[in-house]
């Protein structure tokens, strides 16, 4: 199927921040650095986008960080939630 790899968000009028996923890839990563054997991985890339008249871009990366660890593990924000 179709679909871009990377996008670049804009930030419009309301908005003061706006995130743009790209298409689910299929790579193959080293298990480690040392390591010779390959896994198979599905990578997204992620592009966020803020007005920096109201969020600076240490907020954006701390929340991006936020957003990956619940990406990758669902039931931390499950918890986080009660």
């Amino acid at each position: 199927g179709g679909g871009g790899t990377y996008m670049s968000p804009i930030v419009t009028s309301p908005q003061v921040a706006i995130g743009a996923l790209g298409k689910v890839q299929r790579v193959p990563r080293f298990v480690s650095e040392n390591s010779t054997e390959v896994y198979e991985a599905h990578i997204v890339n992620v592009s966020w986008g803020g007005d920096h008249r109201v969020v600076d871009g240490a907020t954006m990366a701390r929340f991006h960080s936020q957003w990956k660890e619940y990406l990758q593990d669902p039931i931390c924000l499950i918890q986080e939630m009660k």
